[in-house]
C-alpha cells in the first residue's frame, strides 16, 4: 500500500505542473471557415466544456475587419488558406461561463498543429492574423488572455542564420502566370536550411519551400509558383520557417508596370525598399537604376524594421494599447 501511494504522489507531482502549463484544452480538424475570427471545427480530443462533435470557435482577443469589405474578404482568404483541413488546438477561456459567448462559440486561442505532429505554442493563430494585419488585438476583458504574451519569448531561426525576402516581382512584363517570383537572401556568414519553410501571399496563397533547400552564406533563392499567387497592389508577403513562427515581411507594394522593374531591398538585405530593375538570384543594382522608393517612416511601411533578422524587428504596439 505503502509503494502503492508513493508512485500515486509522484505521478501527482510531475502531471501538475505540465497540466497547469498546457495552454490548449481540446483540438480537432477545421472543416469551414465563416470569417477570419471564426470557424467550425470537427473535435477529435475533447474537454468537459465541449458539447457537440463540431463546434464554432471565435477567436479570442482580436478584432477582424467586417466580412462585407475588402480586408474582411482577404483576412478570410488568408484563414481559410492556412486553418482549412489542419488540426489546430484550443485554449478555452475560464473567465467565461462554459468557455462561450453569448452566441455559444467557444472563445478560444487557437495554435497550429506542426506538420511533424507538435503544437506550435510560439505563434497562437490570434497572433498570425495580428502580425498579417488581418486584425488587430481587441478587448481582454473579462478574459483570461494576455494578448501581450503572443509576442514574448521569441525563439531563433532555423540553423541559427538570418534570411529576408530580399526582391518581389508581382507584375512581370508579359503574362504573370507562372512567372511571378520574389527572391530571399542570406546576409549571414552560414548557410541556412529553409526546407519546409513557407511564404504567405496577402491574398492567402501559401508556397511551401521543398525539404533540403538551403540559402547560401551570402546567397540568394528565388521562389516561383505556377499560376498567379502575387497581387499587384497593396501585396504583403510573409515569410515563415518550418514552425510557423515568422522570420520576415514586406511593406505593402504596388506594382503596376507591367516591365522588368521590381520591389527589393536596397542595398540587399536594406531596411529600403527600392522599385528597380529585377535583379533575381544577383545582387541588386546601383540605385541609379531606381525609380521608387518606399523608406520605413512612410506610410506604406506595415510596422517598422531595419535590416533583416528574424526577430524583434516588427513593433507591434500599435495593437497593444
Amino acid at each position: 500500500m505503502i509503494v502503492k501511494l508513493i508512485i500515486v504522489f509522484v505521478l501527482a507531482a510531475v502531471w501538475a505542473p505540465f497540466a497547469s502549463a498546457a495552454p490548449y484544452e481540446a483540438s480537432g480538424v477545421v472543416i469551414a471557415v465563416e470569417s477570419s475570427d471564426v470557424f467550425d471545427v470537427e473535435i477529435m480530443v475533447t474537454d468537459p466544456r465541449i458539447v457537440s462533435g463540431i463546434e464554432t470557435v471565435r477567436l479570442a482577443a482580436v478584432i477582424s475587419p467586417p466580412m462585407g469589405s475588402a480586408r474582411g474578404k482577404a483576412a478570410k482568404e488568408f484563414a481559410s488558406a492556412l486553418l482549412m483541413n489542419r488540426t489546430v488546438w484550443l485554449d478555452i477561456d475560464e473567465e467565461r461561463d462554459g468557455g462561450r459567448d453569448l452566441e455559444g462559440r467557444l472563445i478560444s486561442v487557437v495554435y497550429l498543429e506542426d506538420p511533424d505532429g507538435e503544437i506550435n505554442l510560439t505563434h497562437p493563430f490570434n497572433r498570425i492574423l495580428v502580425d498579417g494585419s488581418y486584425a488587430e488585438v481587441g478587448s481582454v476583458e473579462g478574459t483570461e488572455f494576455d494578448p501581450a504574451a503572443w509576442w514574448r519569448d521569441e525563439g531563433t531561426s532555423s540553423g541559427g542564420g538570418t534570411v529576408c525576402i530580399n526582391e518581389v516581382e508581382a507584375n512581370p512584363d508579359g503574362s504573370d502566370d507562372g512567372n511571378e517570383w520574389l527572391e530571399l537572401y542570406n546576409p549571414g556568414p552560414d548557410d541556412v536550411d529553409i526546407g519546409g519553410w513557407t511564404v504567405t501571399s496577402a491574398g492567402g496563397s501559401v508556397v511551401s519551400i521543398s525539404s533540403g533547400t538551403t540559402v547560401p552564406a551570402g546567397g540568394f533563392f528565388v521562389v516561383t509558383f505556377d499560376g498567379y499567387w502575387l497581387r499587384n497592389s497593396e501585396e504583403t508577403v510573409v515569410l515563415r520557417d518550418e514552425k510557423g513562427a515568422e522570420i520576415d515581411r514586406t511593406p505593402a507594394l504596388d506594382d503596376d508596370g507591367d516591365d522588368d522593374y521590381s520591389w527589393s531591398r536596397y542595398p540587399d538585405g536594406g531596411d529600403e525598399w527600392v522599385y528597380i530593375m529585377a535583379s533575381p538570384g544577383s545582387a541588386v543594382p546601383s540605385k541609379d537604376f531606381a525609380e521608387d522608393a518606399i523608406s520605413e517612416d512612410t506610410d506604406n511601411w506595415l510596422s517598422s524594421s531595419s535590416d533583416c533578422c528574424p526577430y524583434g524587428l516588427w513593433d507591434i504596439s500599435d495593437f497593444l494599447q
